[in-house]
């Protein structure tokens, strides 16, 4: 039978979770005749490469594993282009999850039930990121504190909504119609911005993603806060390439700047115009107390204290990431690497 859907997984230093990732996909509820898995790995220092060769030379599923080095050029844009480009050529789909996942034995049969069939609109299906079991209380609260609905605003990224579409898809959960995401393409000059600046693309032109909540993976997330503000640090570099190459001016992004200034001006502006300007301060910690009685009342641990440091680090360490972006970052291209 012809290969119908391309998993990517596109992995870097993740021998400790990639083999339980990839025998979750290799024991998925599906034809796996119909399923082709390739991995690219980002020229890991660990034993990534060789884990998941073995674990899938051992499997009757078939697959690629590539190394990014080998292939002359760097990051996760050119990493998904690499899945898309060294796909069968009879795949149809191309659905993505990230090497640190758990996916739910029905999680690729239940994307395709969303995309099969749907309109010429429909670019793709994605579904929400939920919390991985752990034994860690430190990761559990920084996990639960990610996919918060009060810090989230209710985003159906992170939990199942009644919407029947996202502006966007992640891509640790997602699928896409393979000819029309090789028209598109991830812009590989931006390194990092894969999934929300191909889906910014992807809606101007007047595609629309099916949001598939029934469609399970299970995330996990680092124990670090240090790790934690490196990661946040990196998703406000990764949205300000969008912002910059769009020419966006959207509020959301923009608050993590506003509250560092906030914070920056604080001491003289209080000189100023007095208490009234600690106000904010106190709207704030105000909810930082509810997102805490929230992750509270999901993990049952004295360590939901850490939301109080959560907050601000993510917000700080975001804002810093997009000044980062906006003073020092250019684009990159592979004839200049």
């Amino acid at each position: 039978m012809s290969i119908l859907i391309t998993i990517g997984i596109v992995a870097k230093n993740e021998e400790k979770y990639i083999e339980e990732t990839l025998r979750g996909i290799i024991n998925q509820d599906i034809d796996t005749s119909l399923i082709e898995i390739i991995v690219v790995d980002g020229n890991s220092s660990d034993r990534t490469r060789e884990i998941a060769e073995n674990v899938l030379n051992m499997s009757n599923v078939n697959y690629k594993v590539l190394n990014e080095k080998d292939f002359g050029f760097y990051g996760l844009c050119f990493s998904r282009n690499l899945v898309i480009d060294n796909s069968s050529s009879t795949s149809k789909y191309i659905a993505y999850t990230d090497a640190d996942c758990i996916v739910d034995e029905n999680w690729l049969k239940t994307l395709y039930q969303h995309i099969k069939g749907s309109g010429d609109e429909v670019a793709g299906a994605g579904g929400p990121r939920l919390v991985a079991p752990t034994k860690d209380k430190k990761e559990l609260v920084i996990n639960n504190f990610l996919t918060s609905n009060i810090a989230s605003g209710g985003n159906p990224a992170f939990s199942k909504r009644n919407v029947k579409y996202l502006d966007s898809i992640p891509n640790y959960n997602s699928i896409y119609k393979k000819d029309i995401i090789s028209k598109f393409r991830y812009d590989d000059s931006l390194i990092i911005s894969d999934d929300n600046e191909l889906n910014l693309r992807l809606k101007n032109a007047g595609y629309n993603f099916i949001y598939a909540g029934d469609a399970k993976i299970y995330h996990r997330e680092t124990n670090s806060i240090l790790e934690f503000g490196k990661n946040m640090r990196n998703y406000g570099i990764n949205i300000t390439n969008t912002i910059k190459k769009h020419r966006l001016f959207k509020i959301k992004p923009f608050i993590s700047l506003i509250f560092l200034l906030y914070l920056i001006l604080l001491i003289p502006l209080y000189l100023i115009v007095g208490w009234i300007i600690i106000i904010p301060l106190i709207l704030y910690l105000l909810f930082a107390v509810t997102i805490f009685a929230e992750i509270t009342s999901k993990t049952k641990t004295i360590y939901s204290l850490m939301v109080f440091l959560l907050l601000p680090v993510q917000h700080i360490a975001y804002a810093y990431g997009m000044l980062y972006n906006f003073l020092f970052v250019r684009p990159v291209h592979r004839n200049n690497k």
